[in-house]
């Protein structure tokens, strides 16, 4: 670009800086309704998406070279039916089509976000249970599961989501 808004050294420490960044800490992660809701979360499906492990590649950055992690992601773009249909497409994916978000850091939010959670990629829901009434074509599974949970197994799915 013949006038570039940053230097190519500014966008390297950036891009550098963003790559090592430390993953949240989970919180209560020996609490039994934390583990209780992790099972549901696995029972349901959810983690058949928001995959719970991840393995790194092979990176110069040591600290970063095939390093087992936790982002409960598979970053890969899913069909998520008509709710989340936005209308328009981004590069090859469908306007259904989103990529799973990481849920690392879940449970931070609220707090970063003034007190209130800002759910979904346009901040439309306010509750994981609204969130999760939006999810459709692949993920209908996991919702419908989830929407049939007892409202205690909900609340431990939840409070494992805010664990992490």
């Amino acid at each position: 670009v013949a006038d570039p808004e940053i230097s190519s050294s500014t966008l390297s420490q950036t891009i550098f800086y963003m790559r090592t960044l430390k993953a949240p800490p989970r919180r209560e992660t020996n609490h039994p309704d934390v583990l209780a809701g992790e099972t549901i979360f696995i029972q349901a499906g959810c983690a058949s998406c928001h995959v719970p492990t991840l393995t790194t590649g092979n990176s110069e950055i040591e600290p970063l070279n095939n390093k087992t992690f936790h982002p409960y992601t598979d970053l890969l773009l899913h069909d998520m039916g008509p709710g989340l249909d936005r209308g328009y497409t981004e590069g090859s994916a469908a306007s259904s089509e989103w990529r799973t978000p990481p849920l690392w850091g879940f449970g931070l939010q609220q707090n970063s976000q003034g007190g209130m959670l800002f759910l979904l990629h346009d901040g439309r829901a306010r509750t994981v249970e609204q969130a999760l009434s939006y999810h459709g074509g692949e993920a209908t599974k996991a919702k419908n599961n989830f929407m049939s949970l007892s409202e205690q197994d909900k609340i431990k799915l939840i409070r494992f989501l805010n664990s992490l």
